[in-house]
């Protein structure tokens, strides 16, 4: 489930509008987009007891990943609560919800009526849900026969039916009524991004919110729903002063008080922030659909804009941007599997005239790619829904093998992650394994906790890991 998105050139540098971060801070999604902890050493067994450095059992589930500010862990919780612990004990500092009726100034009238109208959606949710649940089956049938004219009616019958009981409710209980999220994504799957002073965090509520690091929120918005039923993913990123958010529209918002700078259609559905970069002082984004975004007013240039024709929606990950390189992947199962590279022009007028110069295009595993792509000293490092593993030359695109994980059940949910001299690869099923870079695939060692979902992040000899169930530190000595 991202990004501070550390503005990329042809080094990397940081936004000057952004507060100074310590060494040790992860303050987004991948460590700023790439998943590259050159300096890690990560604990390879996660079973040894003297290698568990804590854990804390948790309230609520979330897929979002934790971010490191400051000696603290800024994490999500369903369905739309923001976490804060203490990085060296685990120790919850504070947790804030962000509910619309957490976001209303209460007046005894008014707490009254938000309570009866919560009592009303309560009895009125038992008689939507199996309406709800008939109408995602529905849906699924007729994305697979979008001609059926049956199917389509009733699609549309159940949706008045769901509607009009939703109408019940009244202004109140309308205002508070919740967008559909698929079970598996929810609401959270949003990583929080940070300064070093201030925290933003996304809920697939359509709410955004900005704290203080002691808990005080600072503002907050209400925003677009997220524009498919599925829940959202796509988590706020800092560039060149703006905040990036994305429910259904790009979306840039002043930090400082949530006033909307611009807005820019998206393509389509995406699940996963866009990557940032910078070009003669000028800032750009792209999406692993392919789109190209100016940052300082949202303007779209010269795309890409792919297509996966049998599952237009199949669009999940954060393209890697090293050097003057867009490493990208996407796909759907046994329809479509394609990498690509991207060069950034080295002129702002050559980018905007003409946009990203394709290097090459490789055929990859057919299937999903949840997982963004890894790129490590000439190689790119890619892994499917279900498991394979790919290297590719990342001067040509020639594959140097596809391996598949055995042993590892669920969805590939984690983004690799390079680790010091390993890399990371999660399972939805708790599993975690370390390969050894380079151009053969060699698994150096295998461990399993409890299911997770997020992408860890590593702090020197630490590494802090959101699974389902709880907050977890390992310590490789």
């Amino acid at each position: 489930m991202k990004i501070l998105h550390l503005p990329i050139s042809f080094g990397l540098v940081v936004a000057g509008s952004l507060s100074p971060l310590a060494a040790a801070d992860v303050p987004a999604w991948r460590n700023g987009g790439n998943g590259l902890y050159p300096g890690a050493q990560p604990a390879l067994d996660w079973t040894d007891a003297s290698r568990v450095a804590w854990e804390k059992p948790l309230a609520a589930p979330s897929n979002g990943c934790p971010i490191l500010v400051d000696g603290k862990l800024f994490f999500t919780a369903e369905p739309a609560t923001l976490v804060c612990a203490d990085a060296q004990s685990g120790e919850i500092l504070w947790q804030k919800p962000n509910e619309y009726v957490d976001l209303i100034e209460m007046t005894p009238g008014k707490r009254e009526e938000i309570e009866a109208a919560k009592a009303k959606a309560a009895e009125l949710s038992k008689q939507t849900e199996p309406l709800e649940r008939e109408l995602y089956r529905a849906q699924r049938r007729m994305r697979r026969d979008r001609g059926n004219q049956e199917l389509r009616a009733e699609v549309e019958e159940l949706r008045k039916r769901i509607d009009d009981l939703k109408k019940t409710l009244g202004p109140v209980g309308q205002a508070m009524d919740k967008p559909p999220a698929h079970d598996v994504n929810g609401y959270s799957s949003y990583t929080p991004v940070s300064d070093g002073k201030r925290v933003w965090a996304c809920f697939g509520i359509g709410v955004v919110v900005c704290y203080d690091l002691d808990g005080k929120r600072l503002w907050h918005k209400r925003t677009d729903n997220p524009d498919h039923d599925w829940g959202g993913a796509t988590s706020p990123t800092l560039v060149d002063g703006k905040l990036i958010i994305r429910f259904g529209d790009y979306v840039a918002l002043d930090p400082a008080d949530g006033s909307e700078l611009w807005r820019a259609p998206a393509g389509g559905v995406t699940f996963n922030a866009p990557a940032s970069f910078e070009v003669a002082g000028k800032h750009y984004l792209y999406t692993c659909r392919g789109e190209l975004f100016r940052v300082s007013d949202g303007k779209k240039l010269p795309s890409q804009d792919f297509r996966t024709d049998a599952k237009p929606w199949c669009f999940f990950n954060t393209p890697s941007v090293i050097g003057n390189r867009i490493y990208t992947a996407h796909g759907c199962e046994g329809e479509q599997g394609d990498a690509y590279c991207l060069e950034i022009p080295a002129s702002a007028e050559a980018l905007e005239k003409d946009g990203l110069k394709q290097v090459w295009h490789t055929e990859v595993d057919k299937n999903r790619y949840y997982s963004s792509p890894l790129v490590h000293d000439g190689i790119v490092y890619l892994i499917s829904r279900e498991y394979w593993m790919q290297a590719l030359d990342a001067a040509s695109g020639e594959v140097f093998y596809k391996e598949k994980v055995k042993g590892f059940t669920g969805t590939a949910y984690p983004s690799l992650t390079l680790a010091g001299d390993v890399i990371f690869v999660g399972a939805e099923d708790g599993n975690a394994a370390f390969v050894k870079p380079g151009k053969d695939f060699a698994e150096v060692s295998r461990t399993k906790v409890e299911p997770f979902r997020s992408t860890p992040i590593f702090d020197g000899d630490l590494c802090y890991l959101r699974t389902q169930e709880k907050l977890r530190a390992f310590r490789s000595e």
